[in-house]
C-alpha cells in the first residue's frame, strides 16, 4: 500500500472518529426517543424483562411503529416490543415484514426484508432486536 494510500485511510477513520467526539449525545447503544405511535401504543402498559426470543404462534402482527420499532401481540394486555438493533429506513407502516427464521421462534438478530405492498419488491436486510413484554396491570380495561 502507498504511503499516500495509508494517510488517507488513517485520515478518513480519523475524521469518522471525530464527528463522534464533537456529539457526546450520540451513543450508539442509546435507543432513540419514542415516537408518538410508540407511546400511544404502550400507553397504559408496564414493561417487563427483555427477551431474546418469543414463539411466533403464539403472537400477531408485526404491527410497524416507527423505522425503529416493531409490535407484535400476544394476547389483549400483552403486548412485545422489539427495537431493532438499528434504524430500518425502508420500514414504512403499509409494508409487508418477512423474517427468515427457522422453527417457531422469533429471535434477536434474526434478520427481516421489507417488502412494498404495492410493488412486491424487497429491501435490504433489517435486524431484530431485544423482545420487551409490555403489560396492561391487572384490573385495567382491555384494549
Amino acid at each position: 500500500m502507498t504511503r499516500a494510500r495509508t494517510l488517507g485511510i488513517v485520515m478518513a477513520l480519523v475524521g469518522s472518529s471525530g464527528s463522534m467526539a464533537q456529539r457526546p449525545d450520540a451513543r450508539p447503544d442509546t435507543p432513540p426517543a419514542p415516537s408518538a405511535d410508540l407511546a400511544q401504543a404502550l400507553t397504559g402498559r408496564v414493561a417487563g424483562k427483555p427477551v431474546n426470543c418469543i414463539t411466533a404462534s403464539r403472537v400477531s402482527g408485526p404491527d410497524i411503529i416507527d423505522q425503529n420499532n416493531i409490535i407484535y401481540r400476544e394476547t389483549r394486555s400483552r403486548v412485545w416490543l422489539n427495537r431493532l438493533r438499528d434504524k430500518c429506513p425502508v420500514l414504512r407502516d403499509n409494508d409487508i415484514v418477512v423474517v427468515e427464521r427457522f422453527g417457531d421462534q422469533l429471535c434477536r438478530y434474526d434478520r427481516f426484508r421489507v417488502v412494498n405492498r404495492n410493488s412486491g419488491f424487497g429491501s435490504a436486510y433489517c435486524i431484530l432486536g431485544t423482545f420487551t413484554p409490555y403489560d396492561l396491570p391487572k384490573g385495567a380495561p382491555k384494549r
